[in-house]
C-alpha cells in the first residue's frame, strides 16, 4: 500500500498524521504516489515542494519509502493518449512477465526499491552506489531528449536534507553522460539521485539507506 496524492485533495495532511502508527512503519507501506498536482511551472522540478517533499520526509521518518508514479485516466476516447501524459515507473527485472505469468518478481522489486520514476524524456540506463567504507560514489547512465539541466545527489540525516547539485547545460540535448558524483556516507542516513531537464522534466532513483 501508499499513500496517493500526499499532501493535497482528500490526503492533505498525510502521511504525516499517521508517521508515528505501526502501519506506516511497516515495509508492506511503500511510501507515497507521484503526480504532477497542483502544477506550478516555476519549479525546476515536476512537483518539487509536494512529491519530493514528501519522499525526503518520509525517509527521514522511518525505513526505506518510495516514490511511486500513478495517474489517473478516467474515461478515454479513440484519439485521446495516454503515455505522454503521465509519470511512469521503470522496474528492474530479469524479464518482463507475460500477462499470464507470476508477476510477483514486480512486487519484489518495488518492495526493494529497484525502480526509478520518469516523466519518459530523461532515462537512467543504469546508476549503482560504488566503493566501500566512509568514501562512496553514487554513478548513473543518463540519457535525455530536451537540454539537460542539472544532476543532483540528495540525501538525509534523520532530520534534515541536503544535495549536491552538478550543472549539466554543457551538454547537448539528444545526448547520453555518465556521472558520477562521490560522498561520504558520514552524517547521512539515505541518498538518491536525480536528473532534470530545462523544461523540468526528470528521472529519479528511489532512497538508498546507508545504515
Amino acid at each position: 500500500m501508499w499513500q496517493t496524492h500526499p499532501r493535497t485533495k482528500g490526503s492533505t495532511g498525510y502521511p504525516d498524521v499517521v508517521r508515528d502508527s505501526e502501519h506506516f512503519r511497516s515495509d508492506r507501506f511503500l511510501g507515497a504516489s507521484y503526480q504532477s498536482l497542483p502544477v506550478d511551472q516555476s519549479e525546476p522540478r515536476i512537483c518539487e515542494k509536494r512529491c519530493l517533499g514528501v519522499l525526503d520526509d518520509m525517509n527521514n521518518w522511518a525505513g526505506p519509502k518510495y516514490m511511486i508514479a500513478e495517474g489517473d485516466t478516467y474515461a478515454k476516447n479513440v484519439e485521446d493518449e495516454t503515455y505522454p501524459q503521465l509519470v511512469v515507473n521503470y522496474v528492474k527485472l530479469a524479464h518482463l512477465p507475460a500477462f499470464d505469468e507470476d508477476w510477483s518478481p514486480i512486487l519484489r522489486a518495488m518492495r526493494a526499491g529497484d525502480f526509478y520514476v520518469s516523466t519518459g524524456e530523461v532515462l537512467l540506463r543504469n546508476y549503482a552506489i560504488e566503493g566501500a567504507g566512509e568514501k562512496r560514489a553514487f554513478t548513473s547512465e543518463v540519457e535525455w531528449t530536451f537540454p539537460l539541466e542539472f544532476v543532483e545527489l540528495v540525501w538525509g540525516n534523520g532530520s534534515t536534507v541536503d544535495r549536491k547539485i552538478l550543472s549539466a547545460t554543457a551538454l547537448a540535448p539528444l545526448g547520453s553522460h555518465r556521472f558520477t558524483i562521490p560522498f561520504e556516507i558520514t552524517g547521512k542516513k539515505w541518498v538518491r539521485f536525480a536528473a532534470w531537464d530545462s523544461a523540468g522534466n526528470g528521472a529519479l532513483t528511489q532512497p538508498v539507506h546507508l545504515r
